[in-house]
């Protein structure tokens, strides 16, 4: 009897108690109506706002808050029905805990969600679930910070503008090279100061105040190496005056004056085109000195340099304000003093020439140049040689060449040379379009690529037309090329229309200049790329017609013409050359350790070559280069 009064003395409070709550609530509302002014909730709460780069998004399911709803529900419905019988409070429950869920469903609505990440350089890396939805190519957003987190898409240039110079950078999302392979992966390269100090997976947090680079729809490669140019040359009609004998038209001294003047310009064209290292084989040793002085403007590519080629033959047509380009040694004594000499100027390569002008056989070279090659290896210099002749190319090898230059032309190479390339680790470095622009020149047939007319300069493509309008004013030399050398690769119905005499002529420039020279260049070019000799890349630009910077385009699609595939290009242009001169510690390749000196492509170009030389940024030690600068 006293158990069931004190039951029913509770269940008369709780039902007041009830009672209170709903009133109270009720009036709650009321208020909350009437009201029009700030929510209190909001008194001093900071509200940050801030761009962050949008790195990843991907789809979540959010747990329902339907059951606490139902829960809530429920308590309601029995604390309405606390006066009745059970069989009332228990359909209290369940009305209350149907209205509870379908509140709870209304309010919740769909359970997807998205998780965000997001960078901001001074916040660092943070993600954020939010219903929000976002075009897939929303890549900055404005964050509105309180006690929620409010998301904005705006324009990336917004994320762009807030960006800060820091000697930490990370490029991310960039697509780098699964080495020896056509195979890509998405990767986030770490860069501080000039080094790069972290390759890792995109899933990997970011270091807070890094300046983020964003890499995403880009492929990374390393900065492409031209591994044979002349700086000495300006690729005109009146560069090589021992070749096409123009002075009086041009003379060799003004456009050396033009030469110098434009070398800051020319050597930014290799930038602006990703080409971030050249080799420079052959020029005035005194001249060295100058171009480390070089100030570009935006950026010069680094310069590794030789001095004077160093040769049994004198080529006084090439003696300028500057000095010589080719040095005459007539002993071993002068061939020493020559390589000791360059290196005091800064030259790292040493370049021989072993061809037969000199009238000189491959052994008579060997013993004339093997003592200064000896000497120049011991001073720590790579050993460049100029061997076009399958004898005196093994003769280089032999002597301790580390590169050949140009590569066979004369003879298809053989199985005995192969192995001693591949013995000596020897870098194979053919230059197939500088011979032909010479062939074309002599044949009056040149033309320039649609590429090379719109970006290279004026006063190297007019050159060639103002040659060809005042061939009378030519050497004889010079007019004896284009006289003769159309007959050269012609038919003999063609020829038997010339005398003897010139037919004598034709015969002669036929060892020097022939189609069918330029066959096996070609040729051998494919045969020790499949033997697997070291490749190495380059164009000889400077030369005449061979432009520079612009000239790797034409020199790429020869390789293509060769039958190399667009994997061995791209290895021969990066660390194929970086181990030929020996910067492979260096560079060559994306990694840990290395200089952070590499390129942003927007296509594969083990797809399509032409986006090597379009990159949409380049990155040259650990500095990004400024391509509207240079263009």
């Amino acid at each position: 009897m006293l158990f069931k009064q004190r039951t029913e003395e509770l269940n008369m409070k709780l039902n007041a108690l009830a009672q209170s709550f709903i009133g109270f609530s009720f009036i709650a509302a009321l208020t909350a109506c009437s009201s029009s002014g700030f929510e209190r909730t909001n008194l001093n709460q900071a509200n940050q706002r801030y761009h962050a780069i949008l790195l990843q998004q991907e789809p979540v399911t959010l747990n329902s808050s339907i059951p606490e709803g139902a829960v809530t529900g429920a308590s309601f419905g029995l604390f309405t029905e606390i006066d009745g019988d059970s069989e009332d409070m228990i359909s209290g429950m369940l009305a209350g805990a149907l209205v509870g869920s379908v509140i709870s469903a209304v309010t919740d609505g769909s359970n997807q969600a998205t998780r965000y990440r997001f960078y901001n350089q001074k916040k660092g890396e943070f993600s954020v679930v939010s219903k929000q939805k976002f075009d897939k190519n929303v890549q900055c957003v404005e964050v509105h910070h309180t006690n929620k987190i409010k998301l904005y898409a705006v324009d990336s240039e917004f994320c762009r503008l807030t960006r800060e110079d820091n000697s930490v950078k990370a490029i991310y999302g960039g697509k780098l090279q699964r080495i020896g392979t056509n195979a890509w992966h998405p990767a986030t390269v770490i860069v501080k100061d000039e080094l790069i100090i972290a390759v890792n997976p995109t899933s990997q947090e970011i270091p807070a105040g890094a300046q983020l680079i964003d890499g995403r729809g880009t492929w990374l490669i390393p900065g492409l190496v031209d591994g044979h140019v002349h700086l000495s040359q300006s690729g005109s009609a009146f560069t090589r005056p021992d070749m096409i004998g123009a002075t009086h038209i041009h003379s060799y001294g003004d456009d050396q004056s033009w030469l110098i003047d434009q070398l800051p310009s020319l050597l930014e064209d290799y930038v602006s085109l990703g080409i971030t290292t050249i080799a420079d084989l052959g020029g005035p040793t005194k001249s060295l000195h100058v171009r480390n002085q070089l100030n570009c403007e935006s950026h010069c590519p680094s310069i590794i340099s030789a001095g004077e080629l160093i040769s049994a033959t004198p080529v006084p047509a090439l003696n300028g304000a500057q000095g010589p380009t080719f040095l005459n040694t007539e002993t071993s004594a002068e061939a020493i003093a020559a390589v000791k000499m360059q290196r005091q100027f800064g030259a790292k390569i040493s370049k021989f020439v072993f061809t037969s002008e000199a009238g000189l056989s491959p052994s008579q070279l060997d013993k004339l140049f093997s003592p200064a090659i000896n000497e120049a290896k011991s001073l720590g210099q790579i050993i460049a040689v100029h061997a076009q002749d399958l004898d005196y190319a093994k003769a280089a090898i032999r002597a301790g060449a580390d590169i050949l230059v140009h590569g066979v032309m004369t003879a298809p190479v053989d199985d005995e040379f192969i192995e001693l390339a591949k013995t000596l680790n020897v870098t194979y470095m053919p230059t197939l379009t500088a011979y032909e622009h010479y062939l074309d020149i002599f044949k009056r047939q040149l033309t320039f690529s649609e590429f090379e007319r719109q970006f290279g300069d004026h006063y190297i493509i007019d050159s060639f037309a103002q040659l060809n309008e005042n061939l009378s004013a030519t050497d004889q030399m010079f007019q004896l090329f284009t006289r003769y050398v159309p007959f050269v690769d012609s038919s003999e119905k063609e020829r038997s229309s010339l005398t003897p005499q010139e037919q004598s002529i034709v015969a002669q420039l036929e060892t020097l200049f022939s189609e069918r020279i330029l066959q096996i260049q070609v040729a051998n070019l494919f045969t020790v790329a499949n033997a697997g000799v070291r490749l190495g890349f380059g164009t000889d630009a400077g030369n005449p017609a061979t432009l520079h910077a612009y000239s790797v385009a034409e020199e790429i699609n020869a390789w293509q013409h060769a039958g190399l595939d667009n994997l061995k290009i791209l290895h021969a242009l990066t660390e194929g050359n970086a181990i030929a001169y020996q910067i492979e510690k260096k560079q060559g390749s994306i990694a840990p350790g290395k200089s952070a000196t590499f390129n942003l492509l927007t296509q594969d170009p083990l797809q399509n070559t032409n986006t090597l030389l379009a990159p949409a940024l380049v990155i040259a030690n650990g500095n990004i280069i400024d391509l509207q600068e240079n263009k």
